[in-house]
């Protein structure tokens, strides 16, 4: 089978790895030169995908710190420790990144870079290959799997009738400034080492600032939807006022960015069609952050051509089903969890956070993706807490309530491709969340 992967992703090289290694002619079309591939800097990769996978970590990996978090116009914080061996790792995604370039091509894949992926070839309900390069040249194949990214150029050229979602909600993406800056000099670093500051100056947003062990200062700052550069720039100077470490040389080019903040896309195949990653909305939606997942993904789309020997989306529902099952039903906790944080005020945000509802070991829970849920029992627990704000105290079960339904409807996704039964499904979903 001929397979083009859209974009060097790190689901979309998990995906070409595999394939490769079982005799599929695979091409990987990348829009970056070979030096510009990946950022040099860290981000979170869940251990758990990294022993599942047997990923091979860069040189200068290491675990992540206890997380500090800072509720909204306060000095006061909570840190919330977690055992070291339950910790994700700290990895440079650049390394990371060209490590599994070379994985790929060990086994047979093909690169191109310098050419972007600019829209698919549509044959009628299938997909036949992708328009790419500077010259728009037609490259035809069996099956595309689209690793370009949130705004997917492959995704807004699909007809409506596919039924994939071309584009986030404005409530549901990220706004992302991220950079790398060297420490104030005679500035002494703080004992909290990860810092996450949730709705930074009443923004719905999450901002963080993490000392590496290099001495390095990664600073990142989000919101919601739009962010005006007003907007990051007063974030940014008050965010330097309150962490007076931070030095001014930007060390690696500074990144604006759109990140997913919502749950994976409820479809995402069609007839030789695949999207992986951020293109699927691959994400906790609570950071944005989602190499662990789009791996992941990645890998059970592998398995499941290679099983399969086929590129119809009747096949390649075991993908998205799979996925689900494994993966994305979680990341529905999350997104309700995001989305009760960021409809709460902030002095609201404070009752929570620090004001004792939440404890720190539930807090450990959440950031170990175990989850809180509004049982009988929760509800009785956090009454004594709750009755001093409770109006916000029922908005809250409520929230945890819609929470947990809507994982038990992302599992109820149906076990064979139907497009009646897969829409009906789909419309749950979104009538959950219409409001």
């Amino acid at each position: 089978m001929k397979i083009i992967i859209a974009g060097a992703g790190f689901g979309g090289l998990q995906a070409a790895k595999t394939l490769a290694a079982n005799g599929h002619e695979v091409t990987i079309y990348e829009k970056m030169s070979e030096d510009e591939i990946g950022r040099n800097w860290f981000d979170d990769v869940d251990y758990k995908v990294v022993s599942d996978l047997g990923i091979k970590l860069p040189e200068g990996s290491y675990r992540t710190e206890d997380i500090t978090m800072v509720p909204p116009f306060t000095e006061d914080n909570i840190t919330v420790s977690v055992p070291k061996e339950q910790r994700n790792w700290r990895v440079n995604r650049r390394l990371l990144q060209t490590q599994m370039i070379k994985d790929a091509l060990a086994k047979g894949a093909k690169i191109i870079y310098d050419t972007p992926c600019r829209k698919l070839i549509i044959k009628g309900d299938k997909i036949g290959g992708i328009v790419a390069g500077k010259e728009k040249e037609k490259i035809y194949c069996d099956l595309v799997i689209d690793s370009t990214g949130i705004g997917s150029p492959l995704k807004r050229s699909l007809p409506d009738e596919f039924d994939i979602i071309k584009e986030p909600a404005e409530s549901e993406y990220y706004s992302a400034f991220r950079g790398i800056f060297d420490t104030y000099p005679d500035q002494p670093l703080p004992k909290q080492k990860k810092k996450i500051f949730v709705k930074f100056m009443g923004q719905n947003g999450l901002s963080r600032v993490i000392c590496e062990p290099d001495g390095r200062i990664d600073v990142f700052i989000s919101k919601l939807g739009r962010m005006s550069r007003f907007e990051y720039e007063t974030l940014f100077r008050q965010l330097r006022i309150e962490n007076q470490f931070i030095g001014y040389e930007d060390l690696e080019k500074c990144l604006f960015a759109k990140l997913p903040a919502r749950f994976p896309l409820t479809k995402m195949i069609a007839d030789g069609y695949a999207a992986v990653g951020d293109s699927a909305f691959m994400a906790t939606s609570m950071l944005g952050c989602g190499i662990a997942d789009s791996i992941r993904g990645g890998q059970i789309l592998a398995d499941t051509i290679v099983e399969a020997d086929t590129y119809t989306a009747k096949a390649l529902w075991k993908y998205q089903v799979t996925y689900f099952k494994q993966v994305a039903a979680d990341r529905f906790y999350y997104d309700g969890l995001r989305r009760a944080l960021f409809n709460s005020k902030s002095d609201e945000v404070r009752f929570l956070l620090e004001g004792g509802f939440l404890t720190e070991a539930e807090l450990k829970d959440i950031v170990l993706g175990k989850g809180i849920y509004s049982s009988v029992g929760f509800i009785l627990s956090k009454f004594s807490v709750g009755r001093r704000k409770f109006k916000y105290f029922v908005e809250v079960i409520k929230a945890l309530s819609k929470a947990k339904k809507a994982v038990a409807l992302a599992n109820q996704i149906p076990s064979r491709y139907d497009k009646g039964r897969v829409n009906s499904w789909q419309n749950k979903i979104n009538e959950l969340y219409k409001d």
